[in-house]
């Protein structure tokens, strides 16, 4: 990572100036002096924010906070304070995102990213109009014009190599917003099944209207348990993963999401329970109809069913009715299993 200064710097600034990512071989104390020999070069007082952004930037030059320190000082000058301050805030907000934290913290790295995109494009905007502007003057110059032509030209191929470093900025922050995009769909999207989990489940129901009537079914495999027991986790994944994608293809439309261990919600937007329950039930049988084998010995693993409940629920407040689902579901499997129950 490199900083530069828009004034000529002295030799001890340029120094400062140099690439501060630390060797391999580099302890905790001279990360520290890279650390207070980038905030003086940068003419940030060390607060604990700008000591902790600096810190960061030296031990972990690949981090997305290092790259976004980058993208905004390719065009050349310092760090103001309010850059520093905007950092400081993006690298808190990527530290909550990594331990899947606070979505709303995620969401500010997402828009601090969003910032230095739209900063990097402005600055090649610019630069490209300047470059076509002393193009166009170098054209109606005179051949007596000889050295100002050469200084104009000089000029310009300065401004192009300036537009070839923005643009690579650009690509960066571009490839910056696609994995903070990436980390956000994983955190609410079940490893196993590739299907929301209960964080994206909730996250469609505070997204829904804010008025209207609403259904969710909870879908519980039946004897998932001996599933386990008698075949190992292994093909326990298998059946999960063959009800999630049993119940998304049956369920179409409406979103489907793993709840929890073999639990799955189906949401049903503008849907009444009677219209739920309907809808469950074929689901029901669409995955009795599956013939499911044993991929080692070929043997019939058995009728794969689930027993479920369907409550209805307005608009985007849905703990009542999840619990009563979640009842529902219960009388269902006391009433011999493989059923679906309404409210």
């Amino acid at each position: 990572m490199i900083f530069r200064r828009s004034a000529q710097p002295d030799s001890a600034q340029q120094e400062a100036n140099q690439s501060i990512a630390p060797s391999p071989a580099a302890g905790a104390s001279d990360v520290c002096g890279e650390a207070l020999r980038l905030l003086s070069g940068q003419g940030l007082p060390p607060t604990p924010e700008n000591y902790e952004l600096a810190y960061t930037a030296v031990s972990l030059p690949r981090s997305l906070t290092a790259r976004a320190v980058d993208a905004i000082v390719m065009s050349g000058g310092t760090i103001s304070a309010d850059e520093a301050e905007h950092l400081s805030k993006a690298l808190r907000a990527e530290q909550l995102a990594k331990n899947h934290e606070e979505p709303q913290e995620r969401a500010q790295l997402r828009l601090e990213a969003l910032r230095v995109s739209e900063a990097t494009a402005k600055v090649r905007q610019q630069t490209n109009s300047f470059g076509r502007t002393l193009g166009e003057g170098l054209d109606r110059m005179a051949p007596e014009g000889a050295p100002v032509r050469d200084l104009i030209a000089s000029m310009i191929e300065h401004v192009s190599e300036t537009e070839q470093k923005l643009s690579a900025a650009s690509r960066t922050i571009d490839t910056l917003r696609e994995e903070i995009e990436a980390a956000r769909g994983d955190a609410a999207r079940d490893a196993l099944t590739g299907i929301p989990n209960r964080r994206g489940l909730e996250a469609a129901v505070a997204a829904l209207p804010g008025s209207g009537q609403h259904s969710l079914a909870i879908c519980d495999i039946d004897r998932f348990k001996r599933v386990n027991d008698l075949y190992g986790h292994v093909v326990g994944d298998r059946v999960l993963k063959l009800v999630a994608a049993s119940l998304v293809e049956s369920c179409k439309p409406h979103l489907v999401g793993r709840w929890g261990g073999e639990e799955f919600m189906v949401l049903m937007a503008s849907t009444n329970p009677s219209e739920g329950k309907a809808i469950i039930e074929k689901a029901l049988a669409d995955l009795g109809e599956r013939n499911v084998k044993l991929r080692a010995t070929d043997e019939p693993l058995g009728r794969i069913s689930f027993s479920a409940g369907v409550a209805a629920f307005a608009g985007n407040d849905c703990q009542a009715a999840t619990q009563e689902a979640d009842a529902l579901l219960y009388q269902a499997k006391e009433a011999g299993r493989a059923a679906v129950f309404s409210a």
